[in-house]
């Protein structure tokens, strides 16, 4: 109705819509909580264990050194920035899909504005890595 003044639902009925949510949560938890439970009855307790079955064991072959080797941290460096850059080029896909509705509502190019100040700031900090040398992987002299 044009003139009619809209109504805020209270109450029970606003809380129907959670109803789903709030359903799969409990199901949730109750799959948790069977699978901790079923773990604990299901884990043998009093197993004997031999010496030779607590000895490292590397594909067949006896192992040589630490178990835990040291690995240089910039491969840890390089893994965390192709996680940072992989999860910031996952906006393109939901910017590129809505680009046209924006188009249609003759916003396309605050929209392209609004992305493009995005892949500034992402190559801003990609030259700010190269500059520190965090993709040179020659050996320092010591």
């Amino acid at each position: 109705m044009p003139g009619a003044a809209h109504t805020v639902d209270t109450g029970a009925a606003a809380l129907a819509g959670y109803l789903p949510v709030a359903v799969y949560l409990a199901v949730l938890v109750a799959f948790a909580a069977l699978l901790i439970i079923l773990s604990h009855l299901i884990v043998p307790r009093n197993v004997p264990r031999s010496p030779e079955w607590a000895r490292p064991y590397e594909c067949g072959l006896k192992s040589e050194g630490l178990p835990l080797g040291r690995y240089p941290v910039k491969y840890y460096l390089v893994a965390i920035i192709f996680v940072i850059f992989d999860l910031e080029a996952v906006f393109f896909y939901p910017w590129a899909v809505s680009l046209g509705a924006f188009k249609d509502a003759g916003l396309g190019a605050f929209w392209f504005m609004e992305m493009l100040v995005f892949v500034v700031i992402l190559l801003v900090g990609y030259v700010y890595l190269i500059a520190k040398g965090v993709f040179n992987w020659q050996e320092e002299p010591k």
